[in-house]
């Protein structure tokens, strides 16, 4: 269906708008219109294409505008949560609710380690599974500042050392996480090491190294 008038974009009706003032310039009779009218018509025009012309740079200012609020008030947050951590090693509980805190809803736990499970029911498949290790049986929750799960591997041989003897799989940010080999690795073994990555860059402690044969 062709659009109308009010149906075109701001970008199409200044297309068109422009269109139509070269064709009307050139013969404005045939049209039953002057000169005048025309030269008027394209005055308007251009009015249009400066109002939208500074749109457009209030829209990018205000883009810009929210990045760097948004990243002064992560700042902002991570100072206080900072304060608030350090506080609590030594300060008493009235002198915490001094400071004006809000009282977190989150029942994420604290971070502490990630454990993991290994699902080998699919050929050249490995589906992890992953948790907090303070977290009740079966939630799925991040801890708190957790961005998601470092995932390193390690094909073949003895489980690693460290994560040196790894090769970086993914940071996923929602279990279960599904690893994907070639036959050729078919009947080795795979070593998973999984640790916490903050929203700070921080990294945690690795757990627990959970090892699984890759089906063939």
């Amino acid at each position: 269906m062709a659009k109308g008038i009010t149906g075109l974009s701001d970008n199409e009706l200044l297309a068109v708008a422009n269109q139509m003032a070269t064709v009307l310039a050139a013969n404005p009779s045939n049209y039953g219109t002057t000169a005048p009218d025309v030269t008027a018509f394209q005055a308007f025009i251009d009015g249009f294409e400066s109002e939208l012309a500074a749109q457009a740079a209030a829209l990018a200012a205000s883009k810009a505008a929210t990045v760097n609020k948004e990243n002064a008030r992560t700042t902002v947050e991570t100072q206080m949560r900072s304060f608030r951590d350090t506080g609590k090693l030594t300060a008493k509980d009235s002198e915490m609710a001094a400071l004006g805190l809000p009282a977190s809803s989150d029942p994420s736990p604290n971070a502490t380690i990630p454990t993991a499970a290994v699902n080998t029911s699919e050929r050249l498949r490995h589906t992890l599974s992953w948790s907090d290790a303070a977290a009740p049986v079966g939630s799925k929750k991040r801890p708190r500042g957790a961005m998601g799960a470092e995932i390193w591997v390690k094909i073949d041989g003895p489980p690693p050392g460290s994560e040196k003897d790894c090769t970086y799989l993914a940071l996923d940010s929602a279990t279960p996480y599904l690893a994907e080999y070639e036959s050729a690795d078919a009947g080795k073994t795979a070593h998973y090491m999984l640790r916490w990555r903050m929203r700070d860059g921080a990294t945690g402690a690795f757990g627990e190294t959970v090892s699984a044969t890759i089906t063939g």
